[in-house]
């Protein structure tokens, strides 16, 4: 049947119910498809690289220059390799434990704040701005703030006040005393009067004149009585010498143009905050030099203010509040200042503290080193960073945020409106709780944009004082009767105080902020205890790295091109002698 077709096999593929029939030879299970690892080359080699791995371990552990590791790798009893391995775990764990205080010690303590070996010259630091407050803040010939607030606050019958006067008077009531923002009694009144009062201009008409409260300034041979000029603080219209001028202190453009915060009309000649007085700078420069030290080189002040201007109902304390202060800083009455009662002989000794920061600590966060550079911290309205003014403009948005208005003499927005007296005790609750929250350590809600450390290069004028009674009235009284009666009668009419300012020393030691342990230092301190505890050294880490990671590739490639080949025994990977 040759010449007959082929018998063909004719099966079901997928089982007799399909229809489909597939032409070819009878299926068979197939085997399973083996992976590439199970292949015969892969299952010859692998024996040989865990050969060739176990020597390579007994190669390092001969060879190693890390101390023990011989004694644990060569051909011992297991108890001895048991013991040098029980050593070599103990000074691991003693290294590290080690190492970790070193790091400790780079990480929390790296900065030092150490004396500066070279002493400071007192005429190359600035004299202190000083910023007088009189605590009477109206003219009684002017306006009579008692009569007023009975008038208005007990309505008299056919005695009310006119727009002027209540205008006066809501103006005054914001440099009175608390008691008259917190006590419930007047809260409804003040609710009653809703226009807006602009509060700078009445204390401008209303304060006594500079000239009558400076009665004498004198610093060496300078007559500097006319060099005060105003400015405007939370107690009111205050007289500064040696301050910043508005243009000097805030940021153009940035504030209100309703009125001034600062009159002084000077500005900076050869001086910055950060790096003093510039070479050749003359002795006039400004802002003022340090003239020297003691009592002979003291600013001298007569302070003066008449009897009939002193009102007990708006302001229980009577006299001046005094403020020294950097001149770049702004004047903040409510947290520093020394009072200085009538008819009292004051004097001020000050003694500079000066820090300066290393640059080489700006590798640092400012959290590490707690301070500021000027370049790592920007505030809105002032041109210089300070803590200081810092504080202020943090505690102006979150009174902003609180009460959706500021206090007056707060540096604000064209936008930001000034709070009326009836909100007077929002700004107060929102100056305590932001006080209470920054010395509890608790999170305010602008805190995240507050974080006001000090600045990295800052100085501060420590003062200490004294104060003894004097009668300068009658003796200046006394002495003029001889040379112009006249004016005895208008001496007689004021209460006198008298105050010394001078530096204490004629050179001061500076503090700077330094690296004492540096990134060095922790290199240095962690070779040292390697190398104390395990003999490491930085050839001992390459050499570790190159047995870990080179040799095992380098063998793995070799086996896989001349596994066949392979000797052991050697601790090498090498091919075969023919």
């Amino acid at each position: 049947m040759a010449g007959k077709a082929k018998k063909r096999n004719w099966t079901h593929g997928l089982g007799p119910e399909f229809k489909t029939i597939i032409l070819g030879p009878p299926l068979y299970p197939r085997e399973p498809i083996q992976h590439a690892s199970d292949s015969p080359r892969v299952r010859q080699i692998w024996p040989k690289i865990k050969e060739a791995l176990r020597d390579l371990i007994d190669e390092y552990c001969i060879r190693s220059t890390i101390h023990g590791i011989n004694y644990i790798g060569s051909k011992r009893s297991i108890l001895e390799r048991f013991w040098w391995l029980v050593v070599f775990v103990g000074s691991i764990y003693g290294c590290s434990q080690l190492i970790q205080n070193v790091y400790r010690k780079w990480h929390d303590h790296p900065i030092i704040l150490s004396y500066d070996e070279t002493p400071l010259p007192v005429w190359k630091i600035s004299f202190p701005a000083v910023t007088i407050c009189p605590e009477a803040k109206m003219e009684a010939e002017l306006f009579n703030f008692t009569d007023a607030f009975y008038r208005y606050a007990h309505g008299i019958p056919n005695h009310e006040l006119d727009a002027n006067k209540l205008n006066m008077l809501m103006g005054i009531l914001q440099v009175c005393d608390s008691f008259f923002h917190s006590h419930d009694l007047f809260q409804g009144l003040y609710l009653t009067y809703n226009l807006s009062v602009d509060v700078p201009s009445v204390l401008k008409k209303l304060i006594p004149d500079c000239f009558n409260t400076v009665l004498l300034c004198r610093l060496l041979q300078w007559d500097c009585k006319n060099n005060f000029s105003e400015t405007l603080t939370e107690d009111g219209i205050c007289y500064t010498i040696n301050g910043f001028s508005q243009n000097d202190m805030f940021k153009p453009g940035v504030l209100h143009n309703e009125y001034v915060y600062l009159n002084e009309t000077k500005s900076l000649a050869n001086w910055s905050y950060m790096l003093g007085y510039s070479l050749g700078a003359s002795m006039n420069t400004y802002p003022i030099r340090g003239p020297g030290s003691g009592s002979k080189a003291a600013m001298s002040l007569d302070l003066s203010t008449f009897y009939k201007n002193t009102d007990i109902y708006c302001r229980a304390s009577q006299g001046f509040k005094l403020s020294l202060h950097p001149p770049h800083v702004y004047p903040r009455m409510s947290k520093n200042f020394i009072l200085l009662t009538p008819k009292r002989d004051m004097t001020i000794s000050i003694r500079p503290r000066i820090i300066i920061t290393a640059q080489e600590l700006r590798i640092y966060t400012p959290e590490k080193r707690n301070c500021y550079f000027p370049d790592e911290r920007s505030l809105m309205f002032f041109r210089d960073y300070e803590e200081s003014n810092c504080e202020l403009e943090c505690l102006t948005n979150y009174t902003l945020k609180q009460c959706g208005c500021v206090r007056f003499s707060m540096p604000r927005t064209a936008a930001t409106r000034v709070c009326a007296m009836h909100e007077m005790r929002c700004l107060e609750r929102a100056e305590q709780s932001q006080f209470k929250g920054s010395n509890s350590g608790e999170d305010l809600a602008n805190s995240k944009n507050c974080n006001c450390m000090p600045a990295c290069d800052a100085i501060q004028y420590d003062a200490e004082s004294t104060i003894t009674t004097n009668e300068f009235g009658k003796t200046i009284a006394l002495r003029m009767l001889i040379f112009d009666p006249e004016k005895v009668d208008e001496v007689i009419k004021k209460q006198i105080s008298k105050v010394e300012i001078f530096f204490t020393e004629a050179q001061y030691i500076t503090s700077e902020r330094s690296e004492i342990f540096g990134m060095t230092d922790l290199i240095a301190g962690c070779g040292g205890i390697l190398g104390l505890c395990l003999g490491v050294s930085f050839f001992s880490i390459v050499e570790l790295l190159y047995y870990c990671l080179a040799r095992p590739v380098m063998m793995v490639h070799d086996l896989q091109q001349h596994g066949d080949r392979y000797v052991s025994g050697s601790g090498l990977v090498r091919k075969a002698e023919y």
